[in-house]
C-alpha cells in the first residue's frame, strides 16, 4: 500500500513537472514571437523616421542652394513647388515647404503694431473677439504687470481648475494661445490658418502671405483714398513677385508708413517642413520649423513626428 502510495506521488510529480515545462515553452514562445513582432515594429519605426529626416534635409538644403542663387523668397520658386510623391519600396513619400513668415506670427505682437492691427481685422472678419489680445501680450512679455483691460497674469490663471501657469516668454508653438484667457476652441480654429508662433518676432513677406492677412493690413494707396486693391496685388506678385518694398510702392502706387517697412519683407528665414511617408501600411508624418542661417546654412528650430500605425 505504502509502495503504490508513492509511486502515485510520483507519478503526480513528473505529471506537474511536464505541466510547468509545457506552460514554459509555450511561454517562451510566445514572447520569442512578441519580441520578433516589436522588432519588426521597431524597424519599421525606423525605416519610417529615416525616411522623415531625409526629405528634412532635403528642405534644408534646398532652402540654402535657394538662398545662394536669389534674395527674395516668393512663391514661384523650386521649394513652393512641394514633392507630389515619390516611390518608396513599398511606399512612397511626400512632403511641401511653406514659408512660415507668411502668418502673423504672435511672438510678434509686443513689437509690431502692424501684425497686431492685422490680427484684429482678421479677428473681425472671422467673428473673434479681440478681448485676448492684452492677456496674450501678457502670457509673452517679461513683466508681472497686467495690462488693462483685459490682460491676465499670474494671479489669474492660478485661480483657475485646474490652475496653471503663465510662462513670461515667447511662445514655443502657437497651440500655446489655446491657454490665454479670452481663447476657446473654436476662436483658435478660425485664426489658425493665420497665426504662428516663430522663435522670434518677424516680419511679414509680402512675396507670400494669403490674400485674407495682405486685405487685414490695409495698405493705403498713394493716389486718392482707399487701399491697395487684393486682386491686383495678387495679379502683380504671380506675374512678378517683388524685389523689394521700394519696387511694391511703385508697382503698387501703395504708401508705406514706416512701421509698416519694419514690419514687411520679400523674403524670410523661418519656413515650415511638412513631410509623409507611407510604407508597409504605416503612416509617418513629420513637421520642422527650419532657419535659414545666412546664404550657406540652416538649422532644425524644432521637429514633430506622429501618426505611426
Amino acid at each position: 500500500m505504502k509502495r503504490k502510495r508513492q509511486q502515485g506521488i510520483a507519478l503526480l510529480m513528473a505529471m506537474l513537472v511536464v505541466a510547468i515545462s509545457a506552460v514554459t515553452a509555450t511561454m517562451l514562445v510566445s514572447n520569442q514571437a512578441f519580441l520578433q513582432r516589436r522588432s519588426y515594429h521597431q524597424l519599421d519605426a525606423e525605416r519610417l523616421r529615416a525616411y522623415a529626416l531625409g526629405l528634412e534635409d532635403y528642405a534644408r538644403l534646398f532652402l540654402q542652394k535657394d538662398a545662394r542663387e536669389s534674395k527674395t523668397d516668393h512663391l514661384g520658386e523650386d521649394w513652393a513647388v512641394g514633392i507630389p510623391g515619390l516611390p518608396i519600396e513599398g511606399g512612397m513619400l511626400s512632403g511641401q515647404i511653406t514659408d512660415a513668415q507668411s502668418w502673423i506670427n504672435l511672438n510678434s505682437l509686443l513689437t509690431d503694431p502692424v501684425q497686431e492691427a492685422a490680427l484684429k481685422a482678421l479677428c473681425r472678419r472671422e467673428e473673434v473677439s479681440c478681448d485676448f489680445i492684452d492677456a496674450l501680450k501678457d502670457w509673452i512679455d517679461e513683466d508681472l504687470e497686467t495690462r488693462f483691460p483685459d490682460g491676465a497674469e499670474e494671479d489669474y490663471y492660478s485661480s483657475l481648475d485646474p490652475p496653471y501657469r503663465n510662462p513670461n516668454r515667447p511662445m514655443a508653438d502657437r497651440s500655446e494661445l489655446r491657454l490665454v484667457k479670452g481663447v476657446d476652441a473654436e476662436s483658435y480654429q478660425k485664426l489658425k490658418p493665420y497665426i504662428i508662433a516663430l522663435p522670434e518676432a518677424t516680419p511679414l513677406n509680402l512675396n507670400t502671405l494669403s490674400r485674407p492677412l495682405f486685405e487685414a493690413l490695409n495698405i493705403a494707396r498713394k493716389e486718392g483714398e482707399g487701399f491697395v486693391d487684393a486682386d491686383r496685388f495678387i495679379d502683380e506678385r504671380e506675374q512678378d513677385a517683388f524685389s523689394s518694398l521700394q519696387d511694391f510702392e511703385k508697382r503698387m502706387k501703395a504708401r508705406l508708413s514706416e512701421e509698416q517697412k519694419k514690419a514687411l519683407a520679400v523674403s524670410s528665414r523661418y519656413f515650415l517642413a511638412e513631410g509623409q511617408v507611407l510604407q508597409n501600411d504605416k503612416t509617418l508624418r513629420l513637421n520642422a520649423l527650419i532657419e535659414r542661417t545666412g546664404r550657406s546654412g540652416s538649422r532644425v528650430v524644432w521637429r514633430s513626428f506622429g501618426e505611426f500605425l
